[in-house]
């Protein structure tokens, strides 16, 4: 039997979307093309990064926003692990505390909006690898929550996310609060500086919360890299509340517990 060649299909010709516009090359002062940092004011979104607004936080309940020294949280040392412990007047506070926290591990907040923004500003106006901002920060041994010599850039936040959890009681509502910002950070890459929680609603086998946080996306390349942080546990899961009373009573606690004094504070171990 003689060999027949397979009719070839011909190439397929890519059709621009209706109403999408070339790509326009960006351009320094000198006239040379330069690389868009992506995911700043006036430069365009990488091309993944879902198309969210910035949800709007509810009246009258309190914002719990990372400020450089007035941060009530700390982070004690665990075997293979790291330990959040955070507190506050409630423990609705202790909840955006803890998340800002776990935040905070992954990429310093402190320099979430200058990191992006010296990357912007540079000479060479090209994308910089994911850890060349840390070489300029490897002497600083305070702990950023407690720095108050450095002030957080002031900028606004770019994206956010609004949700609601429930479980069957407390630490399970912990985890699922922590877990949903934990699990919308590996998925849209948001960023958290900001965060309000709202009255825990405290049902009979059903505890249910809402919240939003807002903040900016990562990006790799322009934002710092801090320690992956891979999962939430409930290993050794602690939430105290206190009444006035109790809260009055601990006046004289051990000063190495900064949140014995408050009316609630938490623990938890969250997997890196």
């Amino acid at each position: 039997m003689d060999h027949v060649p397979l009719p070839q299909r011909p190439p397929k010709r890519r059709r621009r979307r209706e109403g999408a516009a070339p790509a326009a090359e960006a351009h320094d002062s000198a006239g040379a093309a330069v690389a868009a940092v992506p995911n700043r004011e006036g430069s365009p979104e990488p091309d993944w990064a879902p198309k969210t607004g910035v949800p709007s936080f509810a009246p009258d309940v309190k914002v719990v926003r990372w400020v450089p020294g007035k941060c009530q949280y700390e982070y004690k040392d665990h075997t293979a692990d790291i330990q959040i412990h955070s507190w506050g007047d409630s423990v609705e506070e202790c909840f955006a505390w803890a998340a800002l926290a776990m935040f905070n591990y992954m990429t310093p907040l402190k320099r979430l909006a200058s990191s992006a923004l010296s990357a912007k500003g540079s000479a060479a106006g090209t994308r910089v690898p994911g850890n060349a901002n840390m070489g300029a920060h490897e002497d600083d041994d305070e702990d950023d929550a407690n720095d108050e010599d450095e002030d957080a850039p002031a900028t606004e936040p770019t994206v956010g996310h609004s949700f609601e959890v429930e479980a069957h009681d407390a630490h399970s509502l912990l985890f699922a609060f922590l877990d949903e910002l934990l699990f919308n950070f590996h998925t849209t890459m948001t960023v958290c500086n900001a965060v309000q929680v709202l009255p825990i609603e405290r049902g009979e086998g059903t505890w249910r919360v809402r919240g939003t946080g807002v903040g900016e996306r990562f990006v790799d390349g322009v934002h710092e890299q801090g320690t992956e942080i891979k999962a939430i546990t409930y290993s050794a899961m602690q939430i105290v509340e206190r009444d006035e009373a109790e809260a009055a009573a601990m006046e004289s606690a051990d000063e190495s517990n900064p949140g014995a004094k408050r009316r609630a504070e938490l623990f938890v171990i969250v997997d890196i």
